[in-house]
């Protein structure tokens, strides 16, 4: 999926090129000389403008949001960062997740983002006040790798596992009693 931003974007952009559309004339000017914040413009080096050769003006449209998506779908996959649990590429996540509640599987997609309340890494870098030390065992910091391999509850779970196995993280989290 592409993220909101550039997904809009090429809406905005391609949508600009249909002949009813309030913006169509945005489609016939030119780029400004000296372009600081980017404009609907920076699209026409991969324009092929709608023309007018027996297709539907709605077929043209769909044929080239097909062709535009995918080629952004490939540029925001290029730009993705490695995520900051795993330190790469994420796996898809289990078809299991699926039958969590809600509110576990917010948990567990915050877990793996890194960025959740059960932390103190986290909290530590969002509150003041807040050290970033395990409460069950002493020691810092206290992360994700760390949740899934403090000696005070050990388990055989790793980081993987909030992807692969997302309901025994839960379970042994004990997320379902908060």
């Amino acid at each position: 999926m592409l993220p909101v931003k550039s997904h809009s974007e090429l809406l905005a952009w391609l949508s600009c090129y249909q002949s009813h559309h309030p913006g169509h004339h945005l489609t016939s000017q030119s780029a400004p000389a000296r372009n600081i914040k980017g404009t609907l413009s920076k699209f026409d080096r991969d324009v092929v403008p709608l023309r007018d050769d027996g297709i539907s003006e709605v077929e043209q449209y769909r044929s080239a949001l097909r062709t535009f998506h995918s080629q952004a779908v490939v540029d925001a996959q290029s730009k993705f960062v490695p995520n900051r649990v795993l330190g790469t590429t994420p796996p898809e996540l289990s078809s299991f997740e699926c039958y969590l509640s809600r509110s576990v599987r917010t948990t567990l997609a915050q877990l793996c983002s890194g960025h959740c309340r059960l932390l103190n890494s986290y909290k530590a870098r969002i509150t003041a006040g807040v050290t970033d030390v395990c409460p069950d065992c002493g020691v810092a910091p206290h992360s994700v790798e760390h949740l899934l391999q403090c000696p005070a509850c050990p388990t055989q779970l790793t980081t993987q596992d909030l992807w692969n196995d997302p309901d025994v993280v839960g379970n042994f989290l004990k997320l379902d009693d908060n």
